[in-house]
């Protein structure tokens, strides 16, 4: 049965060169204590060294350490300290961006699979199983003709994740499963005979699988906790975790650390689905270029659909289809697993409120990869010539997919939205058009640092892409990508071409973009 014990004693247990695999996404469910307690014992003993860091998505705030590698921010963040840190193993390093600089500076290995390869390796290790096979990641970075995963020189050097394999004369990727010897996890509450509750977190992590693969290869399981509360008090259906699977357990000391998200410091049970609450109705977005291009998206909506919006631009589609009236029977899905409801943004992403339902996040990732999205609308760091996109690789930084991959190369349509340039641009809505008064660098490169959406699997499986921005919209086409339309008010050679870093090619029916896009006036779209 699992035993209460105090931080320290938990985290003494952690050997040198042990897998660490943890629970948590991004700013939901970070073991947060748990992370300090091993840091802190670090500084003190130079113990355990060496970590191997494994995670879906690495819990985090999204900002970098003020002091270089010495884990003073949130999450995951906290053990990205030089001797402590030797590997690391993720579908996406976003929130934890201490540790991607480590891996950017080539300091430690680190592989980067797709976010739902590693849900689904969590729980091949949990079922003694050896591995996924699995087309997800073919084409992309993550596919061994490219980089195999591996971010740096150093994740090359120290071996491959995975293979490229041949069944029926079809090309999959497999990837090997870890074998965990820690488990960090994070619940709501522990009876007291160590039973788990996750009841008041803001989604349905692998926690489950996490305690179930480190268990299950003879390893120790450490659950942080709220509260602790009396035998048989529980439901049956709210308990997550039986205590067998359980070997520790810590009671967090600060109620900062038990938060839904870094977003709040309070309980929002319409995050957790306790209830549903009034008033969190989505408010229109102001007038700007974010709006724009979100307008422009949502003229693609179709009606009774389920549809993935990733976070920064393609998030205010929600606001757009709603303040037009054309989110009835629109059904919004993310990959942390709630389905319905207004996905928030920030810093409380990707929790969701007054969700009609939640799956698992490993179950969720499962109806993607079968193809259950109709349509995702994704951003885009770089576009390339052959139409090509990278969000995982760039600015010094290596951060990983997350979902992305999981999500573009198995929904039905795809639409990559984001301004036409990078970095701090003046540009203004005139009411019929466009008018720029300062532009930023280049987006469109002629090369991507890292193919994170891989343009030719997409054309040999028939998928539908899109490339929208304020000022130009592009489809994919056999030779690459086509402009087809253009915004009014912008100069085709010297506002869209002009800014590329290849030409296009340019449709013979190119069209000026909807006027309505820029008027601060309801478009009265209609859906469908």
């Amino acid at each position: 049965m699992a035993k209460f014990v105090s931080l320290e004693e938990a985290v003494s247990h952690i050997k040198d060169n042990a897998a660490l695999l943890s629970g948590g996404f991004g700013s939901l469910g970070s073991p947060e204590e748990l992370y300090s307690g091993l840091a802190d014992r670090f500084r003190k003993e130079g113990h355990p060294q060496n970590i191997t860091f494994i995670c879906t998505i690495t819990p985090g705030d999204k900002t970098e350490s003020t002091e270089p590698y010495k884990g003073l921010n949130l999450g995951a963040n906290k053990i990205a300290i030089d001797g402590l840190l030797g590997k690391v193993w993720a579908g996406n390093m976003t929130d934890a961006r201490t540790i991607a600089y480590m891996i950017g500076e080539n300091k430690i290995p680190g592989y980067l699979p797709p976010m739902g390869v590693m849900c689904n390796l969590i729980r091949c290790s949990a079922g003694g199983r050896p591995g996924l096979l699995t087309k997800v990641g073919l084409g992309t970075f993550a596919d061994p003709r490219h980089d195999g995963c591996a971010c740096n020189d150093k994740a090359k050097e120290a071996g491959s994740v995975v293979e490229l394999m041949e069944i029926d004369g079809e090309e999959y990727l497999f990837y090997k499963a870890p074998k965990p010897d820690v488990a960090f996890i994070r619940a709501t509450y522990a009876d007291e005979d160590g039973n788990l509750s996750m009841i008041h977190e803001a989604y349905i992590g692998t926690e489950l699988e996490v305690a179930a693969a480190v268990h299950n290869n003879g390893g120790i399981v450490i659950a942080q906790v709220e509260s602790v509360v009396p035998r048989n008090t529980l439901k049956l259906r709210d308990i997550r975790i039986h205590n067998k699977l359980v070997d520790y357990i810590v009671v967090a000391q600060d109620p900062m650390n038990s938060r839904q998200c870094y977003a709040t410091t309070k309980y929002r049970p319409e995050l957790s689905g306790e209830q549903k609450l009034a008033g969190s109705a989505t408010k229109p977005l102001p007038m700007s270029v974010r709006k724009v291009i979100a307008r422009r998206a949502a003229m693609e909506l179709q009606p009774n659909i389920i549809i993935n919006l990733g976070t920064g631009i393609p998030s205010g589609i929600g606001s757009v289809a709603a303040e037009e009236g054309i989110n009835e029977g629109l059904t919004c899905s993310v990959e942390s697993g709630p389905m319905g409801g207004q996905v928030q943004e920030g810093l409380a992403f990707p929790g969701v409120a007054n969700a009609e339902c939640m799956f698992s996040q490993t179950d969720c990732i499962d109806l993607y990869d079968g193809g259950m999205l109709d349509m995702a609308f994704l951003g885009g760091a770089e576009i390339d010539s052959d139409g090509n996109v990278n969000v995982s690789k760039f600015a010094g930084r290596c951060i990983g997919a997350g979902g992305y991959i999981n999500i573009s190369q198995n929904a039905k349509k795809v639409f990559f939205c984001g301004q036409f340039t990078a970095g701090k641009t003046d540009i203004e809505c005139t009411g019929d058009g466009l008018r720029i008064n300062r532009d930023g660098a280049v987006k469109f490169v002629d090369k991507v640092q890292q193919i994170t959406f891989s343009a030719d699997y997409a054309r040999k499986a028939g998928q539908e892409i899109m490339y929208i921005t304020e000022r130009a919209v592009f489809r994919l086409c056999d030779e690459g990508i086509e402009l087809i339309e253009i915004a009014p008010g912008v100069d085709l050679e010297k506002d869209v071409l002009g800014k590329m870093a290849f030409k296009p090619k340019i449709s013979p029916e190119l069209k000026r973009m909807d006027a309505r896009l820029f008027n601060e006036a309801l478009m009265g779209l209609k859906n469908g």
